[in-house]
């Protein structure tokens, strides 16, 4: 590994500039893309971190890569024979399909960046070149790539030596985000091709020389190979390999566009056995990496090599190299630099100057790997590095700076909203670095967010999307613990805000006094929308303001109010367009109307149907005030001329009615009543149901006319029944009254019957036995006789009756019969025989 030490101090020099040349060994970036050189192997890494730099900026000093197939990039050629460059292996995989890249796999998610099909899924670019030159080491010439994606910061340095026929690439891959970031593979994928400019054939013959799960030494070897063509520019054949000693690598072949870096580690669908070997084919070889989980912070590095001659799983590539880390945040102390492919095991002692203070000699052990790590190091100037080992010193006279990462240089641009129903503005961020996580916190309309987390996207840009109209400033955006602060104001306006016109207040009637009616507001519709068009527009109607904010709404046309005197609604413009809107309140009062009634009435009429002025004409009344109210009166519906008091004297009998205004609120009720024809009867009669001479006489009065009737006979009290029952024989008067108070009828009627005792002792009191109503009875013919049937006497109607003497002499007491025959209503002979008693 070390050349012949010499009494010389190791000397190693680092140039970090956009060229770089000692001897040998060149290190270029030209326009982004960075260039490589030893004695026997040039290469070009463009933006991607891929191999196939443009040919165009090929620097002077490197051959031709005999690319003729309209690529135009320039991959890695390579001289085996060290022959000053006449049988060179060149261009490999650039003609036809370039298919040459890498892959990161995280959680089963894969990022390309590949030379094939454009891609460019990790975005990231050259860093920096190096040359370092040493008298015990063998010199070497570095490319840095940096990208980063979904959290993961990956650095990629491709090195070469001068002497070398091998191209080392190591691979830092840092969890940059807070997240733990599962199953992350890593894949590199290449279609050989080999000598195809010089022999025509895409085919190369394939092999797996080793595999580390199935070695000792953890060595992985796939190579692909050419036989000689036999010409002078090739007559050794061409040689290219994937290598790498680590126990989490893979290697297969087969397949061409491979872009599941899990998929090439496990060999699905590809050869990975060892031993395998496939002739003449044209198919990709491959390397993958099995990294596990990677918690924040934690950062893996893995190292594996081009081998451009022909060698078996024994070889071990020779190089001593230089990485730095920076620290991972802002003021951070992990910061570091790696002295990489020295002894395992062997100690070093190093000092150096950190910030220009002398960090005295201390002993390092090269770890299993060759690795030396001067770590937990800050930003600043590392330099005045000492390095002795086994008899031997040198001062690295070149200065290292460590840096924290730059504090987020982003611009802010904003996008206005366009609906208001749902906020659509929003905020973009840019200039960031892709997929990576950054912290924000801004103020809207002066209210502090809470700080958010969000992942720039693959250009660069946060977008803080659906956001509201407002004022959003002191913007604060941090990345690895720096921060950056924005003075920037943006103002988040959207479309425009309709405009409600204020609602007079409106007056409604209740027509039953309770305050609760319903009412129509959509004649307010016009009004709200003023000039606006309606079918950009919709008007609704609220209960409260949060109703109108959350769109509860109430039935217009159909609004039951509360029950309140006075209360407030409020009205809403919404644009269908932008569903923007805005709202105000309007008062609504519910007025009572007069509160009266009129009352029925009857007024009094002749029997001919004439108006009897002997009664008061009915008066309908309002009981309200004449100057606070109008009046209109009506009959049978027409409005009465000329009547506008608060009071109306009925002319006729009919239906009347009163439409009442309150003057102040124009509130108006009609109230009505109907005027009854009342008198006494038309035709009446009393009608006696019973017969002459009945033990029980009854009656009934038979009326007809416009009156309600009560009934009594004599000194009885009035009655509703029109029938009489127990009337005594004789002469009665029977009384038809009208209720309403418009006349009396009285009607005589004598019920015929006999005595049943009479006494003429000349007392005066039943002195003469008469039949009782005589004069009622048609054609009556009376005969009185003793008990032995002897005709006594033929007593005279029209007399005042029989005086009980017979042939001059008064009779004893005792009982006395007589007949008596009439003619009945409808003019039929009746006979009636009873007897009765004298008594002394």
């Amino acid at each position: 590994m070390l050349k012949q030490l010499k009494p010389l101090y190791l000397f190693l020099i680092f140039f970090l500039s956009a060229h770089s040349v000692s001897a040998q060994l060149e290190a270029h970036d030209i326009e982004g893309e960075g260039w490589a050189k030893g004695d026997f192997i040039e290469f070009g890494i463009n933006s991607k971190g891929v191999y196939g730099a443009r040919n165009i900026n090929r620097p002077p000093n490197f051959h031709d890569n005999r690319e003729s197939d309209g690529n135009e990039i320039f991959g890695f050629i390579a001289n085996p024979l060290a022959d000053g460059w006449i049988d060179y292996d060149g261009d490999f995989f650039t003609p036809g399909l370039p298919e040459e890249g890498f892959t990161i796999e995280v959680d089963g998610q894969n990022y390309n960046n590949n030379n094939a099909d454009g891609l460019f899924q990790i975005p990231g670019e050259i860093k920096g070149i190096n040359v370092i030159l040493s008298d015990c080491f063998e010199d070497t010439a570095q490319i840095t790539w940096e990208g980063n994606i979904v959290g993961l910061n990956v650095k990629r340095y491709y090195s070469v030596t001068q002497d070398g026929l091998f191209i080392q690439m190591t691979t830092i891959i840092k969890n940059v985000s807070e997240e733990l970031k599962e199953n992350v593979f890593f894949m590199h994928n290449v279609d050989p091709d080999n000598n195809v400019t010089l022999s025509g054939n895409y085919e190369t013959d394939l092999e797996i020389v080793s595999q580390a799960v199935s070695t000792d030494n953890d060595v992985c070897l796939v190579k692909a190979s050419q036989p000689a063509i036999g010409t002078p520019e090739d007559i050794d054949g061409s040689d290219v390999s994937l290598y790498a000693k680590d126990e989490n690598a893979r290697v297969s072949y087969g397949g061409f566009d491979n872009r599941s870096a899990s998929n090439v580690w496990n060999g699905s669908g590809l050869t990975s056995a060892e031993g395998s070997a496939t002739a003449f084919i044209d198919e990709a070889i491959s390397i993958a990496f099995n990294l596990g989980d990677l918690e924040p912070n934690q950062t893996t590095r893995f190292t594996y090599y081009y081998i451009l001659e022909n060698v078996d799983e024994t070889f071990i590539p020779l190089i001593v190299n230089v990485f730095k880390q920076n620290p991972s945040v802002c003021s951070g102390v992990d910061g570091e630099i790696v002295l990489s492919g020295l002894d395992p095991g062997v100690s070093y002692s190093i000092e150096y100057l950190d910030d220009g203070i002398l960090i005295p000699n201390t002993t390092y052990i090269a770890d299993g790997n060759g690795d030396v790590n001067l770590s937990n190091l800050d930003a600043g100037i590392y330099s005045g590095i000492r390095l002795s080992f086994s008899g031997c010193a040198t001062d690295i006279e070149t200065v290292f700076e460590l840096t924290d990462p730059e504090p987020p240089n982003y611009t802010i641009t904003n996008q206005e909203s366009t609906d208001c129903a749902n906020p659509n503005g929003s905020i973009t961020l840019s200039g960031l670095t892709p997929y990576t996580n950054y912290r924000y916190q801004y103020t809207y309309n002066g209210a502090l967010f809470d700080p958010q987390i969000a992942t720039a996207g693959p250009i660069g840009d946060v977008l803080l999307p659906n956001l509201p109209v407002g004022t959003y400033a002191n913007f604060i955006l941090e990345q690895y613990e720096c921060i950056t602060p924005s003075s920037q104001i943006i103002e988040i306006t959207g479309p425009p805000i309709p405009i409600v016109p204020v609602i007079p207040s409106q007056f409604y009637c209740d027509d039953d006094v309770d305050y609760i009616t319903t009412i129509d507001v959509t004649p307010l519709d016009a009004f709200a929308l003023g000039v606006d068009s309606p079918g950009d527009h919709i008007i609704t109607y609220h209960e409260t303001e949060q109703d109108a904010i959350d769109g509860i709404t109430i039935s217009a046309s159909n609004y039951t109010t509360p029950g309140q005197n006075t209360f407030t609604l409020y009205t809403k413009k919404t644009n269908t367009g932008s569903n923007c809107f805005s709202y105000s309140s309007f008062s609504i009062t519910i007025n009572i109307p007069a509160d009266f009634e009129l009352t029925d009435d009857y007024i009094c009429l002749n029997s001919d149907d004439s108006i009897n002025t002997d009664y008061t004409l009915p008066v309908l009344s309002t009981g309200l005030s004449n100057t606070l109210h109008d009046f209109e009166w009506y009959f049978e519906g027409t409005i009465i001329s000329g009547e506008s008091s608060n009071m109306l004297t009925a002319m006729a009998y009919g239906d009347y009615s009163v439409k009442v205004t309150v003057i102040a609120t124009g509130c108006d009720i009609t109230e009505q009543a109907t005027i009854l024809p009342s008198g006494p009867p038309q035709t009446f009669e009393v009608n006696i149901t019973s017969d002459p001479f009945s033990e029980n006489h009854t009656a009934e009065i038979i009326v007809t006319g416009f009156g309600e009737y009560n009934y009594r006979i004599d000194t009885r009290p009035y009655q509703s029944s029109p029938i009489f029952n127990n009337i005594k024989a004789g002469f009665h008067k029977f009384y038809i009254i009208d209720i309403n108070g418009c006349g009396e009828i009285i009607i005589e009627k004598t019920f015929i019957d006999y005595m049943k005792v009479f006494t003429p002792n000349g007392d005066t009191f039943k002195d003469y036995w008469q039949i009782i109503g005589i004069n009622e009875l048609i054609q009556p013919k009376i005969y009185i006789y003793n008990r032995f049937g002897k005709l006594l006497t033929r007593l005279d109607p029209n007399s005042v009756g029989w005086d009980g003497i017979y042939n001059g002499q008064l009779l004893p007491t005792s009982d006395y019969w007589f007949t008596i025959t009439f003619k009945d209503d409808q003019n039929n002979d009746r006979e009636f025989k009873s007897h009765f008693t004298l008594k002394h």
